[in-house]
């Protein structure tokens, strides 16, 4: 008879450690949402994240082969299983290094000093440190980040100045497919993908007009990707050389997955894409697969899209 309130002891128990997994899991996915809408007359899609949940960190991701080599946006996601990713910063499309500093657990894995610093900390803290051109900045207490921009808003007031900053490719300028990542006072953060063809200017509004207090500019054009659990919302047009990721601090291996390896289902919605004006050529239509357009701060985009080395084959304003 004794047996019998040990066994029901047991059972309430194991109910209760159930029921606050189901909870964590619960918690932990909302604090990572996807939405879409129209805001200042642009199509936006916007990944909100409770920076608040210390279950989920912000990271930065790399390809396989490190600095100064990219790989498929695809490739990034099946080896990272983030929650959700967007595009990174900018990169010289001929080296493949990106244009600005980056930091990986902890550590400063490369530096370039163009653009407006991005730092998370172990407890979900996010800063923007200001720097000029040519000059480094302190990144010593950020457990990820990197250098990106232009800077769209500082404490919730409009701040753009591209050129001062180090933007100066006429690429870059004008309306165009754009991305950017800003924080709200409520330490939510934003990964957002403006597809409406938007200025700096107008991207700033629109940021502000979702809540952000903090804003800058990430990588956009063709280098334009955005995923989020299981669902690919925008295929980049071009390999990438890194990406902002949103992970599980404490990640489960999917069912069937082996050592070391997650099991990921990305539902394609086919994108279309439009012509855009070559940094160093004319305007031309693009093929329904293509999207020749200056997207990295330094270099031509059309060369990404070959392994490294083959891009010298081609000429710079061919499309």
């Amino acid at each position: 008879m004794r047996a019998i309130p040990r066994l029901l002891t047991l059972i309430v128990a194991l109910a209760m450690l159930l029921l606050l997994a189901l909870l964590h899991s619960a918690f932990s996915s909302e604090s990572v949402t996807l939405s879409s809408n129209v805001t200042r007359g642009a199509s936006v899609w916007v990944i909100r994240v409770d920076l608040n949940d210390p279950n989920v960190k912000v990271d930065i991701g790399l390809p396989a082969k490190g600095i100064a080599h990219s790989e498929s946006f695809a490739a990034f996601i099946k080896r990272h299983a983030p929650l959700a990713a967007v595009t990174g910063t900018y990169f010289d499309t001929r080296t493949l290094r990106p244009t600005g500093t980056i930091v990986v657990g902890g550590k400063t894995v490369h530096e370039s000093h163009v653009g407006t610093a991005v730092c998370f900390t172990s407890d979900n803290k996010v800063s923007f440190v200001a720097a000029k051109p040519g000059r480094a900045c302190d990144l010593s207490k950020a457990e990820s980040g990197l250098r990106t921009g232009p800077r769209l808003l500082a404490g919730g007031q409009y701040a753009l100045s591209p050129r001062s900053e180090g933007f100066r490719c006429t690429g870059l300028f004008g309306a165009r497919m754009r991305m950017a990542l800003g924080v709200t006072a409520r330490n939510e953060l934003l990964l957002v993908l403006v597809r409406t063809p938007v200025t700096f200017s107008r991207l700033a509004s629109i940021m502000h007009t979702l809540g952000a207090v903090d804003a800058v500019c990430l990588d956009g054009g063709a280098s334009s990707a955005m995923y989020f659990k299981g669902r690919l919302i925008r295929r980049p047009g071009r390999l990438l050389t890194n990406v902002v990721e949103v992970l599980r601090r404490n990640p489960t291996p999917a069912v069937g997955a082996g050592r070391g390896e997650s099991v990921i289902v990305v539902a394609v919605t086919r994108p279309s894409y439009s012509g855009a004006v070559l940094c160093a050529g004319s305007a031309r239509s693009a093929p329904p697969d293509a999207v020749w357009e200056q997207a990295a701060v330094l270099g031509d985009p059309i060369r990404l899209r070959f392994p490294k080395g083959f891009h010298a084959l081609i000429p710079v304003d061919w499309a």
